[in-house]
């Protein structure tokens, strides 16, 4: 188990035995209705996806492979949520233009993106860009898996979340 001090030390961590539970917390998605994920409490699991904005090509391009395996996550029930730190009428253009199946919540004052310890640390300005990060929720609402990649241009693999949800009962 990573200690709650030394997460933001660590690019990539795994924490499938850990009983971290995920912060409750709500934000309106790209239609303006409110997502809470609070309602995913035995629902089945959830994948968040941070992402820097509709402006950086390899979250566009991120947020297309996982549109295109979107069906896998449906048959596994698990809710697949982008979140960036842009308003909702952004967030609901990024959606239109990529023809999305799934929301991508407006997190304007970044509240949610300093609850799972996203946020850019390593720009001399206070940002509200996050590092690409995938984080894992199980339908207990604990935190299964937690990915950081400090370099922009690298994501989280889809067949390392899809293990993660294999590994977790989500088959």
């Amino acid at each position: 188990m990573v200690s709650k001090s030394a997460e933001h030390l660590l690019d990539t961590f795994n924490i499938l035995d850990s009983e971290l539970t995920a912060p409750v917390f709500s934000l309106p998605d790209d239609q303006g209705n409110e997502f809470c994920l609070q309602s995913r409490h035995h629902a089945g699991a959830t994948v968040l996806v941070f992402i820097r904005g509709h402006w950086c090509p390899y979250c566009r391009r991120y947020l297309s492979k996982l549109q295109a395996n979107y069906y896998r996550f449906v048959e596994r029930n698990v809710a697949l949520i982008a979140i960036g730190p842009e308003p909702v009428q952004t967030a609901r253009g990024l959606v239109r233009d990529l023809a999305l199946s799934f929301p991508v919540l407006a997190d304007v004052d970044g509240r949610v993106i300093d609850l799972f310890g996203t946020r850019n640390g390593l720009s001399s300005v206070r940002t509200l860009v996050p590092h690409p990060a995938v984080v894992v929720i199980d339908a207990e609402l604990s935190v299964r898996f937690k990915s950081i990649d400090r370099n922009f241009k690298k994501r989280t693999t889809i067949r390392n979340i899809f293990q993660v949800l294999d590994e977790i009962g989500c088959d």
